[in-house]
C-alpha cells in the first residue's frame, strides 16, 4: 500500500462524526456492524444494491454504507474498519446463478484510501480495503464507491444480478493485524432487472456455505500476507 494516510474526504467525514450525537439514527438498508465478546457481529448477511440508483448514476453505486450500531456494542477510538472480499464474482443469468459472466464483467470497490479491490468470475484481487476510521464514540459511518464494469474496464454491465461475499475486520490506525472479524455477508446488485425480477435473484440465492472457526482465526499471518501482497502491487 502505497499511502497510508486518510484521504480528505474521509478526514471531512471523521470531523463531521465526531461533532455528532452520541446516538445516531440508523441507516436503514446500510450494513450496520457492532462489536460484542471480541468478534463483529452484523444486521443481517445479506444486502441488496442497485447499480443505477439516483444518487450513484448508471453503473455505480455507494449503497449499501457502512453505519456502526454503537448502542449494541462500539468499536475502538480511532481503530480502521476493513472489508475483506472472498470468493468470485457470480452471475444471474435469468434462471440459475452462476461464475460465467457474459462480458466479462467485474465490480470495483474503491476505499478510503483510494485503492481499488476487484471482484471478477476468476476471484478478488486487492481484496482487502479500508472502509473508515471509528470516532471518539467507537462509531463510524461511511460510503464506499461501487462500480461494474465490462470487458473493456469501461463502466457497464449486463443485465441481471450480481453476487459478491465479503467480511469485515477491525484494525488499529495502519495495520491489518485483526482485533476483530466478523463472518461473510452478501451483497447482490441489480443491473436493470425490473424489481420482481432482481427479487427473484435474490430468492435463489443460498446461503453461503459456512466457513470452519479456524478459518476466521486466521490472525495475522494470512493478514500480513494480505498486506505484504497489497504493497508489492502498489510497487509494481
Amino acid at each position: 500500500m502505497s499511502n497510508l494516510w486518510l484521504k480528505p474526504a474521509l478526514i471531512l467525514g471523521l470531523s463531521i462524526n465526531l461533532s455528532a450525537p452520541l446516538a445516531a439514527e440508523q441507516h436503514d438498508g446500510d450494513i450496520q456492524p457492532w462489536k460484542q465478546g471480541g468478534q463483529i457481529e452484523l444486521n443481517g448477511t445479506l444486502f441488496e444494491a442497485d447499480f443505477g440508483d439516483l444518487s450513484g448514476g448508471a453503473y455505480r453505486t455507494d449503497d449499501p454504507g457502512y453505519d456502526a450500531d454503537t448502542a449494541l456494542g462500539a468499536f475502538g477510538d480511532g481503530n480502521w474498519l476493513w472489508f475483506q472480499g472472498i470468493g468470485s464474482l457470480q452471475f444471474w443469468n435469468g434462471s440459475a446463478w452462476s461464475n460465467s459472466v457474459l462480458n466479462g464483467e467485474h465490480i470495483q470497490i474503491e476505499d478510503a484510501l483510494g485503492n481499488t479491490s476487484v471482484f471478477s468470475a476468476d476471484g478478488v484481487s486487492n481484496g482487502a480495503g479500508v472502509i473508515g476510521q471509528f470516532d471518539s464514540n467507537g462509531d463510524i459511518h461511511e460510503h464506499l464507491d461501487m462500480a461494474i464494469r465490462n470487458a473493456s474496464n469501461v463502466l457497464g454491465g449486463s443485465v441481471g444480478a450480481y453476487w459478491i461475499t465479503l467480511q469485515l475486520f477491525e484494525t488499529v490506525a495502519e495495520s491489518q493485524t485483526p482485533l476483530a472479524i466478523s463472518a461473510s455477508y452478501d451483497i447482490i446488485f441489480n443491473r436493470g432487472l425490473a424489481s420482481a425480477d432482481f427479487e427473484a435473484a435474490v430468492s435463489a440465492a443460498t446461503a453461503p456455505v459456512p466457513l470452519p472457526a479456524a478459518v476466521w482465526m486466521f490472525g495475522s499471518a494470512l493478514m500480513g500476507w494480505l498486506y505484504t501482497g497489497r504493497r508489492r502491487q502498489a510497487h509494481v
